[in-house]
């Protein structure tokens, strides 16, 4: 019987219950779908890491002679090494105009089991028919329309090679495939070649030699003290750098994403369940005043506490277990898009939204809990009540003055609509303060979610078009002197060109030192303007170097202080230098100097390792310049940062628009959903109320301003408590980002808060015509009638 009532109930209640159910529907779909795609990301990583068999640690030299390999592979704890060849090379395509840039990698010419092995896609490995055989990185060319058997063209070592596309593959080496200087893929511009280990020797000069090591390790070797070893026994040789795979740019951008889905999955719905827990409280407190007199008579007649303990709660463990149905749909197809959305931004043989039955009954434990611990504070008022009190109707409440009444200026001002809608928020507490929480909810993760929009549009004007202002980057082979840069300045459709000089090394400071690279950029130069704090340009000193802050709190250095500068190629002399001044950029470790002061302590009368071109806007002179690019042999990479940009732009704005879209609908299913539930309580509970005001003469949509009024304030307030709550969050956000690659800033915008208040109202007002059309529809008569 008491089932049969709780069905009765429940379909009773169904308006009451949709709007906590929608609320527990999106909190464990998130929980649902972040945890699966967490796992389905997590697995696809594992098997095609497993799959390509990706190396424990690279090591990048100068040149290594292939005898002293043996030597380093009898070091305790590695378990496998393997010798390969590997140069950036300039890409040259009959159908594009800009040169594009590569990476060329030299693998065995018959397939066998190798370290960082790659998965065919299309065609074939090797053929041994040919001598200029090559395998393309997939997305390239899909991006480019290069199929197997076409023909393409590599600049490499100065020389223009024709190459035969056998076909295209994978490699978990670059499962997050980034170009010079770019922080999103773009595989239409940079794409990895392979190509026969002989070729590549012979290309490069590099027969009997190679300038990489990768290596697989021993379980539960130290892996930074063996690569300190290799570093020291190989330092003759010019070692570049020596990395491990958690510091390896694609494998740290995968984990790293991997790492955050993981967190988000917590922390997110997390705000959706406290909030639908706490609207089921207020809904349980109601129902069970309500059902006062039914109660009492199932104790007169028999039924012990325990039961209608049990009955009430069965109430919200069926709210739960809707919210955990709808929940886990609506994971499996956000689960869906998430996983597709991450294929286009990783290379994956196989992503694929799984099915993990032990995540979509986690979610069906922790909806069953929220709800439950929902409905204990209403079911346990009815163990307390004794049955001779509960059978009679629940007198009245105290209606005393409220603390506003103590202030007549403020008081006696207002008409009776609002003193009755102050008196209803004040004498029902709970209520009021469960519909600011909701709101102040709604608000900080609207407020959040804009300001990380705002926050990405700033970080890329600022760091991509302010501190590096060039259109285009060249990176030379080997350094050269005035002249070439003078040659550079009079290319068709430069504007402007200036020269740096990289110079790649270890900064250290006692116990601290850090793998860096100091940039020597001209006196005056336009093209790389670093900044201080408060964004104003920094002209760079004549002595010393300019270091990122996030660098200089890394090497516990300031203004003044000494560094030992350590170059890792050429002349390796330890180099004791002054931090001259300390700038601050959102993106990598920057280290800056003069150019000339650079260039006198390396040596050099001048040099420059590289330059920025500025280019003319006029239209055809960006292809003149590309043109004349591609005829110079002196050139290593060209990086289009134009294009680069627009890259960036339009990966971020596409993946900002889903966030926007998705954090107005979580928000407005907050606002709609408090909202609603919290003024059909109101207006249930106060019926014999507005039926007396309809009697008295207000129209029915008076009556309903009176209601509006009240849930609108609560709205308000829980609105302006939200926006400094969403901008603590954002710097909450900020502290998990690492550092050390990117410092999203903390900005704000007035329309933020604007866009935050319409939201909140409009939610607001669409919820309270719901509202509206039952008071429209309400029985003034009946309500006026005494329940007996």
């Amino acid at each position: 019987m008491l089932d049969r009532k709780l069905a009765r109930d429940l379909v009773q209640s169904r308006g009451l219950l949709l709007a906590i159910v929608s609320i527990m529907t999106l909190g464990i779909g998130l929980f649902v779908g972040m945890q699966s795609t967490y796992h389905s990301l997590s697995e696809a990583k594992q098997s095609y890491y497993a799959d390509c068999r990706v190396a424990d640690f690279w090591v990048d030299l100068k040149k290594l002679p292939l005898a002293e390999v043996d030597a380093i592979r009898r070091i305790e704890g590695i378990r496998q090494l393997q010798s390969r060849i590997q140069f950036p090379a300039t890409v040259d395509l009959d159908n594009r105009v800009k040169p594009l840039n590569g990476l060329v990698i030299a693998m065995p010419e018959r397939r066998q089991p190798v370290l960082n092995d790659i998965l065919m896609v299309r065609g074939s490995y090797f053929t041994g028919r040919r001598e200029n055989e090559v395998v393309i990185n997939d997305k390239f060319a899909a991006a480019n329309r290069i199929n197997p058997g076409d023909w393409i063209h590599l600049l490499m070592n100065d020389r223009r090679q024709e190459f035969f596309v056998v076909g295209t593959a994978i490699s978990a080496e670059f499962t997050y495939l980034l170009g010079p200087g770019a922080l999103t893929p773009d595989p239409e511009n940079f794409g990895v070649f392979y190509v026969p280990q002989r070729f590549a020797e012979d290309a490069y000069d590099f027969s009997g030699a190679a300038n990489q090591l990768v290596g697989a390790v021993s379980p539960g070797t130290n892996l930074d003290r063996l690569l300190d070893e290799i570093e020291l026994r190989l330092a003759p040789f010019g070692v570049f750098s020596a990395t491990p795979l958690k510091d390896y740019t694609s494998n740290y951008y995968i984990s790293n994403e991997i790492e955050q889905l993981a967190n988000f999955a917590t922390f997110l719905p997390s705000i959706f369940l406290a909030v639908a827990a706490l609207v089921l409280n207020v809904l349980m407190t109601r129902l069970a005043r309500q059902q006062r007199v039914v109660v009492g008579t199932f104790k007169a007649i028999g039924y012990s506490d325990w039961t209608l303990f049990v009955h009430f709660l069965k109430y919200g463990a069926a709210v739960g277990v809707a919210g955990s149905v709808g929940g886990s749909v609506l994971g499996m197809l956000l689960t869906q898009g998430m996983t597709a959305q991450y294929q286009t931004l990783f290379q994956f043989p196989s992503l694929y939204a799984g099915f993990f039955p032990g995540t979509h009954l986690t979610g069906l434990a922790v909806s069953l809990t929220c709800s439950i611990l929902g409905s204990l504070y209403g079911a346990r008022s009815m163990l307390i009540l004794k049955p001779v009190e509960a059978m009679r109707s629940e007198p009245p409440k105290h209606a005393g003055r409220i603390f506003l009444e103590r202030f007549p200026w403020f008081w006696n001002g207002l008409s009776a609509p609002w003193r009755a809608a102050l008196r209803g928020m004040v004498r029902n507490r709970v209520r009021t303060a469960v519909a600011i929480f909701a709101a102040m909810t709604g608000a900080a993760i609207l407020v959040s979610g804009l300001m990380m929009y705002e926050a990405t549009d700033y970080f890329i004007r600022v760091q991509f078009e302010e501190i590096v202002r060039s259109d285009v980057d060249l990176s030379f082979k080997d350094v050269v002197d005035q002249a070439a840069i003078n040659e550079l300045r009079r290319l068709p459709g430069a504007d402007l060109a200036e020269p740096t000089f990289s110079v790649a090394c270890t900064l250290e400071n006692g116990i601290r030192n850090r793998r860096s690279a100091v940039t020597g950029i001209a006196p005056g130069a336009s093209l790389t303007s670093p900044r201080d704090e408060a964004g104003r340009p920094l002209a760079i000193p004549e002595v010393g170097l300019t270091l990122d802050r996030q660098l200089a709190e890394i090497l516990g250095v300031g203004r003044g202080d000494l560094l030992l500068l350590r170059p890792v190629q050429g002349d390796q002399t330890p180099l004791t230098v002054p931090v001259a001044q300390i700038c601050d950029g959102m993106f990598g470790l920057s280290c800056y100097a003069d150019i000339r002061y650079l260039n006198k302590l390396r040596g050099e009368e001048f040099a420059a390792s590289g330059a920025q071109l500025k280019v003319n806007p006029a239209p055809g002179e960006i292809d003149r310049l590309y043109h004349e690019l591609k005829r110079m042999p002196t050139i290593e990479s060209v990086n289009a940062r134009i294009d680069m940009i627009n890259n960036m732009r339009k990966t971020f704005v596409q993946a900002q628009l889903v966030m926007i879209f998705s954090i107005v609908l979580f928000a407005g299913i907050i606002f709609f959903g408090s909202v609603l539930n919290a003024s059909l309580i109101n207006l249930a509970e106060r019926e014999r109320e507005a039926a007396t005001m309809g009697a008295l003469g207000y129209t029915r949509w008076e009556i309903g301003a009176m209601f509006l009024r009240e849930s609108m304030l609560a709205n308000v307030i829980g609105t302006a408590l939200g926006f400094p709550l969403g901008y603590q969050l954002v710097v909450l956000m900020t502290f998990t980002i690492d550092k050390d690659l990117i410092r999203f800033p903390v900005v704000t915008a007035p329309w933020i808060y604007i866009a935050g208040c319409v939201a909140s109202v409009s939610f607001a007002l669409a919820a309270h015509a719901f509202v509206q059309r039952r008071i429209n529809t309400m029985n003034l008569l009946s309500a006026l009638q005494v329940k007996e």
